[in-house]
């Protein structure tokens, strides 16, 4: 069964995700203003929104991320998040990059983009885009943005769009707080709680008690509860006293070393330096050769007179 300490580092992660953003000032794609909070971030779509032009040219936006459509020549780095672009004959002309900072106009909520693609004949001139979202709780899902003007009104020297989009996302929502992160993440603990007890209790029930069919599966009683926790505590005593186990055994082998016999005196090593040298060897016999020979002939010399002949 989990620690308390193990229970914690398991469920802070999931109690920072859920209280932490809703202590934060802003988030992107979000504003107050008067008391009302506004959050743009379920436009965010895997499949940018398609419309068309006053002239026919395709048009793809997203709201808060690049676009997904793979651009085509549009005259701006690669590495830059476009987005929304226009499709025209022989090149893709960015509308601007990706601007998640929200403003409250007369009008509605507006976003602005702009550092899209160079403007045709224009020099530091660059494209750009302002797109109204307004609030109609009577467009069930994200509604359908729509070009409204443009400048100038050639479609093959447009440079800057104003595009209005329709939506019940863009009117006054809840936003979720403290006390709705709280609730989240209590609902989170227990559904992992529960999971928890479901999984031991089964594998308790099916290799403990031998059961199977539907017996194997988790009780929720009391009774069955504790008599699990208990088992679990069991359990991890036993893994616990086997690792304090292996590591009594491991110091003791460590103490019991004698650190001394892996260790040659300096008499031993000369002693094997002397056995392992031959010329040494060879040197010391030769030695030993010529003083026998020496002592042979002071004896012989001694033993004998002015004759040769040998005393005795």
């Amino acid at each position: 069964m989990l620690s308390a300490n193990g229970l914690s580092a398991l469920l802070w992660p999931t109690f920072l995700a859920f209280c932490l953003p809703a202590l934060a000032d802003e988030k992107p794609c979000t504003l107050h203003h008067e008391g009302k909070y506004y959050d743009l971030n379920p436009l965010k779509a895997s499949k940018d929104y398609d419309f068309k032009t006053s002239g026919g040219y395709p048009f793809y936006l997203n709201v808060c991320r690049p676009v997904t459509t793979d651009p085509w020549s549009p005259g701006i780095p690669d590495n830059v998040d476009i987005a929304g672009l226009v499709r025209k004959g022989h090149h893709d002309f960015a509308i601007g990059l990706v601007n998640t900072t929200l403003e409250m106009r007369d009008m509605g909520l507006m976003l602005h983009l702009s550092d899209g693609s160079p403007c045709p004949g224009e020099d530091n001139l660059y494209g750009s885009s302002s797109i109204r979202f307004l609030c109609d709780t009577s467009v069930y899902g994200a509604g359908k943005p729509m070009v409204i003007s443009q400048f100038p009104e050639d479609d093959n020297l447009a440079c800057q769009y104003t595009v209005e989009w329709r939506t019940h996302f863009a009117c006054p929502t809840g936003e979720r707080g403290i006390f709705s992160g709280i609730i989240v993440f209590l609902v989170i603990t227990i559904m992992i709680l529960l999971m928890l007890f479901i999984v031991f209790s089964t594998l308790y029930n099916r290799f403990v008690l031998r059961k199977r069919g539907f017996d194997q599966l988790a009780r929720l009683s009391r009774a069955h509860l504790l008599e699990l926790m208990d088992f679990c505590m069991e359990l991890f005593q036993s893994a616990m006293d086997n690792v304090r186990s292996s590591a009594n055994g491991w110091a003791r082998s460590t103490r019991d070393l004698n650190p001394a016999s892996h260790h040659w005196s300096s008499r031993d090593e000369e002693q094997a330096m002397m056995v392992a040298d031959p010329l040494e060897d060879n040197h010391d016999r030769e030695l030993q050769d010529a003083n026998a020979w020496r002592d042979d002939a002071v004896d012989g010399s001694q033993g004998a007179d002015d004759s040769g002949t040998i005393r005795s």
